[in-house]
């Protein structure tokens, strides 16, 4: 009685009773899932020599992501390296200000001016990078070339704007030094590709 009661307990009803038999994988049919270093090329046929791709629209030269992409992107990178640049900032201010007095109000200086300046620079930043992204997508779709000349004018455009308020001779230094830092590293980021 207690072997009836148990039996169906611990079986998995997926399971079919020649699974034992059907348990040989082919590793060279699952190639495309991890990799070409997976797949097995049939005999006396040449291995590929194409790149892999996770997804099929990145294999188009010409591919370009969507505005939202690019958007979160450049939105979170800024915000990202304003806020390290603003705290380190933060950390040589707190320290240098702090000089000679006791543990605890160092730390304390510390974490007031790390707090002071890294979200500023990082929003600030941050700012910058939707305004060049929203500025870079709109050249693209207004000309219909993804170029340099859309970096360069959506830099300036970002730096002008966000600096306006300071005068004309300030909004125009910040246009030119956003264009020639956002060419610059648009530069050494194709050049890494």
């Amino acid at each position: 009685i207690a072997e009836s009661r148990d039996e169906g307990r611990m079986q998995d009803p997926y399971a079919s009773a020649d699974a034992a038999s059907q348990s040989s994988v082919e590793f060279g049919k699952l190639g495309p899932a991890f990799g070409s270093a997976w797949t097995t090329p049939a005999p006396g046929a040449a291995p590929l020599q194409q790149p892999d791709f996770l997804f099929e629209e990145t294999a188009d030269a010409m591919y370009r992501r969507s505005w939202g992409d690019r958007l979160t992107y450049h939105i979170g990178v800024g915000y990202l390296v304003g806020l390290v640049a603003g705290g380190s900032w933060g950390l040589y201010e707190g320290l240098k200000s702090s000089t000679g007095e006791r543990q605890r109000i160092r730390i304390n200086a510390v974490l007031n001016a790390t707090g002071k300046h890294g979200p500023g620079l990082g929003n600030s930043v941050g700012c910058l990078g939707m305004m060049f992204s929203t500025f870079e997508t709109l050249a693209f779709n207004f000309r219909g070339e993804d170029d340099m000349l859309n970096v360069m004018g959506a830099g300036a455009l970002a730096g002008g704007i966000f600096k306006s308020q300071a005068g004309l001779r300030t909004a125009g230094t910040a246009a030119l030094g956003m264009s020639a830092v956002m060419t610059a590293l648009t530069v050494v980021m194709n050049a890494t590709r």
